[in-house]
């Protein structure tokens, strides 16, 4: 089983909004709120998980304000829009707009996310997230950026922005890990990626964890 209307949807963020722990204690999120081209929605969001349902609720991310790779010369040619990726281009809900252009993967894209490099968040996850990426968002709402939304669509947004493979009893996929890339009006990229402490790595071609997979806590020493 693999992540459900997985693409990238393009567009212009406008706002956040961010739950605490005390309105849900559950699993707060970062709302980021975009506008596209061509949605019959005035205002799309973009629900970013920033606390774990397991165990080890914590969060591990990976901030680079200065991102390239290759995969930033196909995304700056894609129209605003969501754009379902070829990960289903197979499936019953291919469009015609499905984007020649392969999904992410943190473990298998090389040169798109440095593991070893990732930091985890202590108990006040939802705080401490907040802190680290309002630099980014507030930035790249000031200055008029197009943000690169890798998740799964439900229609008037989009959610499961984070890594998703190598959890135990949810859904997983390779090729469908989700993400935050903005392109600022001077050229440069900046890329949020997330994941949670309980997630495990390696995975097999179904993203489950292997045998001797280690979580990303173990891995990042904490």
């Amino acid at each position: 089983m693999t992540i459900p209307h997985y693409g990238v949807w393009v567009g212009q963020p406008t706002r956040y909004t961010a739950q605490t722990d005390e309105e849900d204690p559950k699993s707060p999120h970062i709302y980021l709120y975009f506008k596209d081209d061509f949605s019959s929605h005035k205002q799309l969001e973009a629900a970013i998980n920033v606390k774990s349902t397991d165990k080890d609720s914590r969060l591990v991310y990976w901030f680079d304000r200065h991102f390239t790779h290759s995969i930033t010369d196909e995304l700056a040619n894609l129209d605003q829009g969501f754009h379902l990726l070829s990960s289903y281009a197979h499936s019953r809900y291919r469009r015609r707009e499905t984007a020649d252009l392969e999904g992410l993967d943190f473990v298998r894209t090389k040169g798109l996310v440095d593991i070893n490099a990732g930091a985890v968040l202590g108990a006040d996850g939802d705080q401490d997230i907040l802190d680290q990426v309002d630099p980014i968002l507030t930035d790249a709402i000031n200055q008029k950026a197009t943000v690169y939304i890798f998740g799964s669509s439900y229609g008037s947004g989009i959610h499961d922005i984070h890594m998703n493979q190598g959890s135990v009893g949810y859904t997983n996929g390779i090729y469908e890990d989700g993400a935050l890339l903005f392109l600022f009006e001077d050229g440069h990229w900046e890329a949020v990626f997330l994941a949670f402490a309980s997630q495990k790595i390696p995975t097999n071609d179904k993203g489950e964890p292997k045998s001797d997979s280690n979580s990303l806590a173990t891995i990042l020493g904490q």
